[in-house]
C-alpha cells in the first residue's frame, strides 16, 4: 500500500467533494483523512489517501485529470518518521492587525516547534464592533522543548501586539474553553 496526499483548490460549488471522492473510490483509493474548508468563495483541502502500489499512477492520473474541479496536486505522503511530538494547545485572541501570525509562528519556529494544526478567523467584537483575530493551534513539543523559554517568547509577542496568548500544556489548569471544577 502507498499513501498519497491530494491537495485541492477550486471555486466552491456543490458536489465538488463528492466528485473527488468518487474518483478516489473508482480507482481503488481509500479516503483516510481530510481537512477542507471554504475561504472567500474558494474551496481548499487536503486528503490522505491509501491505494495499492500498482494503482498509484492510475489514481494520480485520474485525479490530475479533474481539471473542471480546479487545481489538484498529488504527492507521496511522508513516512511519518521524525521526532515524537507531544501536542499542546495554543490560543491567540486580540484586536486584528497585520503581523500576528508572523510573530506567533516565528516564536514557535525559532524554538524548532512544528504546527500540527492551525485555524484562524476574524469576527466583530460584541461590544465595540472592532475586528478581533483568533487563532487556535496544536503545536508539537519534542523532547527537550523549553516551555519556560516558549512562554517567555509568547509573553513578549503578547505584550508587543496586545494579545491574549494561552499555551495549554496540561500543567496550568483547564484547557481553554473548559470550565474549572469548583470543588
Amino acid at each position: 500500500m502507498r499513501t498519497l496526499v491530494v491537495s485541492v483548490i477550486a471555486d466552491e460549488r456543490p458536489g465538488l467533494v463528492a466528485e473527488l471522492a468518487s474518483t478516489v473510490a473508482e480507482h481503488g483509493g481509500n479516503w483516510l483523512e481530510s481537512q477542507m474548508g471554504r475561504l472567500a468563495g474558494k474551496f481548499a483541502g487536503a486528503v490522505l489517501i491509501e491505494v495499492e502500489a500498482d494503482r498509484v499512477e492510475e489514481l494520480t492520473t485520474a485525479l490530475q485529470g479533474l481539471s473542471e474541479i480546479g487545481v489538484v496536486d498529488v504527492s507521496e505522503a511522508g513516512d511519518g518518521s521524525g521526532p515524537t511530538a507531544e501536542p499542546v494547545g495554543l490560543h491567540v485572541v486580540g484586536q486584528d492587525q497585520p503581523g500576528i501570525v508572523r510573530e506567533v509562528t516565528r516564536a514557535l519556529a525559532d524554538r524548532g516547534l512544528s504546527i500540527q494544526e492551525f485555524h484562524t478567523s476574524t469576527s466583530d467584537a460584541p461590544m465595540t464592533g472592532d475586528r478581533l483575530f483568533e487563532a487556535i493551534a496544536v503545536v508539537g513539543l519534542t523532547d527537550g522543548s523549553d516551555l519556560t523559554d516558549l512562554r517567555s517568547s509568547l509573553d513578549e509577542v503578547s505584550s508587543e501586539l496586545s494579545l491574549d496568548i494561552q499555551l495549554d500544556d496540561g500543567d496550568e489548569g483547564p484547557a481553554w474553553g473548559e470550565v474549572p471544577d469548583p470543588t
